[in-house]
């Protein structure tokens, strides 16, 4: 019997080390989305912007089309209250494709149903930085 265990306790710990390692770039850049996701729905904007590439994320703030003068906020934070009021409308969202496009790039391809049950199809371009894989672009397939 205790032979048993061990060897259902080795067979446990090898599938775990296994699937740990077996995460390749695709794995790592879905999650990223996952967590991006996952923050405008949770209303943590702070969050969300933290998974943007620095140069995508200066871009979207510079599309933010409200005078910065009349607010106190820095940029960014106005950005974050953007993209947390974003996620009262999501309703369901499915994460249908993952390909690595080369070493640094991935595309995640996401469809994501609001609350007025309407589907958008949204392609997530991510790039590997130092640490971690950042989204440097979002933008809706037609």
């Amino acid at each position: 019997m205790k032979r048993v265990a061990v060897g259902l306790a080795a067979l446990l710990l090898a599938f775990f080390v296994v699937r740990s390692c077996s995460g390749g770039p695709e794995d790592e850049a879905r999650a990223t989305v996952k967590d991006f996701i996952s923050a405008i729905r949770d209303k943590e904007g702070q969050e969300a912007v933290k998974l943007l590439y620095p140069p995508f994320r200066d871009a979207l703030v510079q599309d933010v089309k409200i005078p910065v003068q009349l607010t106190e906020m820095k940029p960014s934070e106005l950005l974050a209250c953007i993209l947390s009021s974003m996620g009262e409308n999501i309703k369901k969202v499915k994460y249908l494709d993952t390909r690595k496009l080369d070493d640094k790039h991935v595309e995640v391809l996401v469809k994501v149903i609001d609350r007025q049950g309407v589907e958008k199809l949204f392609s997530f371009i991510l790039i590997k930085d130092e640490k971690r894989w950042k989204i440097a672009s979002m933008a809706p397939v037609r």
